[in-house]
């Protein structure tokens, strides 16, 4: 399961890194665009949240299974998992101001909210896809971090090893 587990875990990373990035390429197009400071504020919303797949990707390469994470990489760790842990509630915003928009749509042309095109959703399924790939992200690194503790607090030297006679 485990090696299951982080091939789906390396898949929603990627899938994660390109929507973010494709999203804060659009936020900066808006900034140059109308200047407003809210797309400013996305674009950098998103490059954290595009900045959490890689994080994963250095756990696993330098970490896993068995080297604790300390020093710098620790002080990184905890504060892009938090500052990604509250930017939970911009990706739920996206999620609801996207079906807040797909509703309107559905009044003007006088339809109901299900009859509507496919394309007038794609929004709302990108937002709710990066949101649930956001969960995904956020809870592997939480495992990682605590399986890699586990195996480090596990390992054996070779002098504690009850089976050897000295």
């Amino acid at each position: 399961m485990t090696k299951f587990w982080l091939i789906i875990l390396r898949i929603i990373c990627v899938i994660q890194i390109i929507l973010a990035v494709f999203n804060s390429i659009l936020s900066l197009i808006g900034l140059l665009m109308q200047t407003s400071f809210i797309y400013l504020f996305q674009a950098i919303a998103f490059a954290f949240i595009a900045a959490l797949p890689v994080l994963v990707f250095q756990i696993m390469n330098q970490n896993f299974p068995d080297k604790i994470i300390a020093g710098k990489q620790r002080k990184y760790f905890n504060r892009i998992f938090l500052i990604n842990f509250l930017l939970t509630t911009i990706l739920f915003g996206f999620v609801f101001r996207d079906y807040e928009d797909a509703i309107s749509i559905a009044k003007m042309i006088d339809k109901p909210v299900y009859r509507l095109n496919f394309g007038l959703f794609i929004g709302f399924l990108f937002s709710l896809v990066m949101l649930v790939f956001h969960f995904c992200i956020l809870y592997g690194l939480f495992w990682l971090r605590s399986h890699i503790n586990y195996n480090a607090s596990r390992k054996q030297f070779d002098f504690e090893n009850p089976n050897e006679k000295i």
